[in-house]
């Protein structure tokens, strides 16, 4: 690490020692340092004899301008040790120019530098005025605009004033300064001047238009003072005013304006008077309202010219003119109502006078004659029996009574109401109402009211009454982001219709709030939220509705709008942490509440009753149809699952019938009409007692002659092998018949009949002879050819039992034959 520093302080001592050296070695010079904007600059370098950097070496001398290197076209040699370069021109700001030593083609170091700077011409002064300023003494201020200036180059000013052909004054102005002030014996009051400005720096001068006037018509008189103000006459007011004190010594025309305003700051009045000299200085105004209050000020100039300068406003003086009787009549708005008092409202209309201050309103009825109310207000409440009629209205001063103002009484009420009343903002403070007349043709008229839903004490009822020609009105003076309540009411000659209301803002914006949200009640699948309304001093406009935000740590945002305060958000996850806001929503924006986070429950106890409770139910149905589908379709439900293969064991040889044969069969596709079943498989036995069952199986050798004829059974059995193939998903039954003795004789004993569904043989039994019940009777004889069967003999006995056999075994009954003759 002490290594490291040491090589670190000798590079520092090394560069510094390089740096003294170099600056010992030359010398830079220029003619000027400041230069005019787009001239070139020559600059030179003279190299010392003794330049430890040059002497004995092969040197070159470089440029910089501004740290970057200049073309060597630029550079030039004055002498054996002077270099010299010219610049074309400088960059607007200036530049910083280096005479760089180089040894060799790496190592260069700067000799000496000269930072050189670029002025312009100064700009023209513009825009000169001069003013006289009326004190004692009297001063003449000009001033005018200097245009573009620089620190570099000072600017001096000069003012020459000419008063005409005798006298001119010239006057320096320090640099900085754009103003001067022109002594007083420089010029005259009334008499001509002529002044200009001229600005002068190193590279040029400029001179600004002259200015030519009469100090007096830019005198600006001092504001003048209102000394005292009395009533006159009825309706008149008299003012006495005088200059300020600095200027009362002029003895020139004055032009005179006064402005008188009410208390209510509108625009009473406002006149011009012109005055000379020191003489009384009085005005008498009139036509003014008798009885109001009146505040006035007062300003003078000098009159020669029209375009001579105001003197600012004097202070105000307030006076009030000679009081009398009101007269005019009031705008009124009676609303009855059956369980409370009576309510009159009245305003002024455009004709109606005061004429004094203090009025009281009396509310008086003739028929009985009785007063109803007396009050300051500008409405009264009041109870009216059936028997009036009208009442009468007057307002009343410390000078008299004006005209009673007639107020009829409608009692008829009810009647028809406009249509389609609505409401669209004009400005900050109104808005325009437009509705649709009623049908009825007997409408003179209608009241439009309005009040303020948040001022504290509650606002005063504002109405006006409207022409019933009209569709449409504008209602001013309202405050912006304030609710209000607006009604109309048609009247009609008998009655008043029924009112329509609306709420109104003249401008709305976001709410000033937002709602919090409140949990009510949360589940494992569903959350219930509430917020409270937002104060309808803060809501700032009419709420058009709100929007909930639900989310969690993985799936996409909820986005709920709805108009009511709150909402249940379902099908949510168990257990699972959400997040969740609420915004409402103006006309004029909207406010977002804060983030609330919520954790779902687990599955409770009433969860998941409600949950098993349905699915046991519809279990519980599943299974009640299958049962009565099975209970309707006993018999071929149970041939479906359990299919009867009998037992040959336990087997008996019976006669076969229609109605029997078929009930323990399994049901066909086609089973619309009865069709005949064809047998897979049949053969005719004719077996010996020798040759009776040997073992639990019957040998295929024992089946070996078929003996069906191939001429006579070559149909059946092509129609049986088409059957089968197009069925060969169902078990088809087969049977074996088995003669006791040759078939042709039929004398022999009626053959045996063996049924079975399967491919077992038939067991024989203990006793041939004498077969017990169910047990497969044995045979004597053995196979013979037989060319057809034949059918079973038809008297009474052998027919019933020829019935009994065929109900057995139903596929049998196909192998019948009848006795036809086949030679």
């Amino acid at each position: 690490m002490e290594s490291v520093w040491r090589m670190l302080v000798l590079w520092i001592y090394i560069d510094v020692l390089k740096v003294i050296q170099a600056s010992s070695c030359a010398k830079v010079h220029t003619p000027s340092t400041v230069v005019l904007a787009g001239s070139p600059v020559s600059v030179s370098c003279y190299i010392e004899d003794n330049c430890l950097l040059t002497k004995g070496k092969d040197f070159r001398v470089a440029w910089r301008i501004n740290n970057n290197y200049a073309p060597s076209n630029l550079s030039y040699q004055e002498s054996n040790r002077t270099y010299g370069i010219l610049i074309p021109s400088l960059p607007h700001t200036g530049a910083d120019i280096a005479c760089v030593l180089c040894v060799g083609d790496h190592t260069c170091q700067i000799a000496d530098g000269v930072s050189v700077k670029v002025g312009y011409r100064p700009s023209t002064p513009t825009n000169l005025s001069c003013a006289l300023n009326l004190t004692q003494p009297c001063r003449l201020l000009c001033q005018w605009d200097p245009g573009q200036e620089t620190d570099i180059l000072p600017t001096n000013y000069t003012l020459h004033a000419l008063r005409g052909r005798s006298g001119k004054k010239q006057i320096e102005i320090p640099p900085g300064k754009h103003f001067c002030l022109i002594p007083r014996d420089s010029y005259s009051l009334f008499l001509e001047l002529e002044v200009y400005v001229t600005a002068v720096n190193v590279f040029g001068n400029a001179t600004s238009a002259p200015l030519k006037w009469i100090p007096m018509e830019t005198a600006k008189v001092n504001p003048p003072k209102i000394t005292r103000v009395e009533p006159h006459t009825s309706g008149c007011l008299k003012f006495s005013w005088s200059l300020a004190e600095s200027q009362k010594w002029l003895q020139v025309v004055f032009s005179v304006q006064l402005r008188l305003k009410t208390l209510n700051n509108q625009l009473g009045k406002e006149l011009n008077v012109s005055f000379r000299g020191r003489q009384e200085k009085t005005i008498s105004v009139c036509g003014l309202l008798h009885g109001t209050n009146y505040s006035t000020t007062i300003r003078v100039k000098y009159a020669e010219k029209l375009w001579n300068e105001w003197s600012e406003w004097s202070d105000p003086k307030s006076a009030t003119t000679l009081m009398r009787a009101p007269n005019g009549y009031l705008d009124t708005w009676l609303k009855l109502n059956d369980q409370r008092p009576a309510q009159l409202f009245w305003k002024p209309t455009q004709k109606f006078r005061a004429n004094g201050w203090n009025l009281t309103y009396t509310v008086e009825s003739k028929e009985p004659k009785r007063t109803l109310c007396v009050t300051q207000e500008s409405h009264c409440f009041f109870n009216l029996n059936n028997r009036i009629k009208k009442v009468y209205l007057r307002a009343i001063n410390a000078k008299g009574s004006s005209i009673p103002t007639e107020v009829p009484v409608y009692r008829k009420k009810g009647l028809d109401s406009v249509s389609n009343f609505d409401m669209h903002p004009q400005s900050e403070t109104s808005v325009l109402l437009t509705w649709e007349s009623p049908v009825s043709s007997s409408v003179t008229g209608y009241v439009l009211e309005w009040r303020s839903l948040c001022e504290t004490p509650a606002a005063p009822l504002s109405f006006i009454l409207v022409d019933k020609n009209s569709s449409s009105t504008i209602v001013t003076g309202l405050k912006d982001f304030s609710p209000y309540e607006i009604s109309i009411y048609p009247k009609y000659v008998d009655g008043v219709g029924r009112p329509l209301t609306l709420m109104a803002y003249s401008r709305q914006k976001a709410p000033s709030a937002a709602p919090e949200l409140k949990v009510v009640d949360i589940r494992y699948s569903q959350v219930k939220l509430c917020w409270d309304e937002i104060p309808l001093n803060e809501t700032n406009g009419i709420i058009q509705g709100y929007t909930i935000y639900f989310w969690n740590d993985t799936d996409n945002v909820q986005v709920i709008w709805t108009e009511a305060t709150s909402y249940v958000v379902k099908d949510l996850q168990p257990l699972t942490k959400y997040y969740t806001f609420v915004a409402v929503h103006t006309m004029g924006g909207s406010s977002n509440g804060s983030v609330q986070s919520l954790t779902t429950g687990r599955i409770d106890g009433i969860g998941m009753v409600l949950f098993v409770i349905p699915a046991c139910i519809g279990l519980s149905l599943v299974i009640i149809i299958v049962v009565f589908t099975c209970l309707g379709k006993h018999e071929r439900v149970k041939m479906c699952l359990w299919p009867i293969i009998p037992d040959p064991a336990n087997s008996s040889i019976k006669k076969w019938t229609n109605t029997d044969s078929l009930q323990g069969m399994p049901p066909y596709k086609e089973d619309k009409d009865p069709v005949l079943v064809y047998l897979s498989h049949f053969s005719l036995l004719d077996q010996s007692e020798k040759e009776l069952f040997k073992s639990d199986y019957v040998k295929e050798s024992q089946w070996s002659h078929d003996i069906y004829s191939p001429d006579e059974s070559h149909n059946s059995f092509q129609a049986c092998s088409s059957y089968n193939s197009e069925h060969d998903r169902d078990s088809v039954p087969y049977a074996t018949v088995v003669f006791g003795g040759p078939y042709q004789s039929h004398s022999a004993p009626l053959p045996a009949y063996v049924r079975s569904d399967s491919t077992q043989p038939l067991l024989g039994g203990d006793e041939p002879a004498s077969p017990p019940p169910y047990e497969n009777v044995p045979l004597v004889r053995g196979v013979t050819k037989v060319k057809r069967f034949t059918a079973f003999p038809r008297n009474s006995t052998e027919s019933e039992e020829s019935e009994e056999l065929w109900e057995e075994f139903p596929m049998l009954r196909l192998l019948e034959t009848r006795d036809t003759d086949h030679n």
